[in-house]
């Protein structure tokens, strides 16, 4: 079993990410023209959301169990950096870099309730107050603002520069999944 999430095309490569299976745990994986590298041992469960390349740099957005919880991170060129504590649930959905900068958007459980997070070189900012479930599914920069997608509680969501602008009424359960501006 194997499930490609992200699809980023650089030049003439072409680059995907997620994971496949070793048949006890997931692998996260990142695909570049159809060549697979682990970004994990296959230990415990990881997968890989989103992938961007900036340059020769290849950037890898997801999380990895750590016998406990889901940790949120974020793989350059196949090394592992930590977002989440660890202490609890957090998961890392999308990445982009905008210049030298690099964003990832996801989630971080507060011990009641996922919070939306937006992650800038490695120092995370809550989008959302944690008084309801909420998550940051994608991510994107343009002219030096940052757009997030994605929902708090029922509302489906976008955030430009952390100020949120609700997408929808509330009524029934909604996210926004992908954010782009032109």
């Amino acid at each position: 079993e194997a499930e490609a999430y992200s699809v980023y095309v650089s030049g003439t490569d072409v680059y995907a990410s997620g994971y496949e299976s070793n048949g006890t745990n997931y692998i996260a994986k990142v695909w570049k023209n159809g060549v697979a590298t682990n970004l994990t041992d296959g230990t415990a469960d990881a997968q890989a959301y989103s992938v961007f390349v900036s340059g020769s740099d290849v950037y890898v957005a997801g999380y990895e169990f750590n016998g406990t919880n889901l940790v949120a991170k974020v793989w350059k060129n196949g090394v592992a950096v930590t977002l989440g504590s660890g202490a609890t649930y957090s998961e890392a959905y999308s990445v982009v870099v905008s210049g030298t900068d690099v964003y990832i958007t996801g989630y971080e459980n507060n011990g009641t309730n996922d919070v939306a997070k937006l992650w800038k070189n490695g120092i995370a900012t809550s989008l959302t107050d944690g008084t309801v479930a909420a998550s940051a599914l994608a991510v994107y920069v343009h002219n030096n603002d940052v757009y997030v997608a994605g929902n708090e509680g029922n509302f489906a969501k976008f955030w430009k520069n952390g100020v949120a602008t609700s997408l929808t009424n509330g009524v029934n359960s909604s996210t926004a999944r992908a954010i782009f501006v032109r």
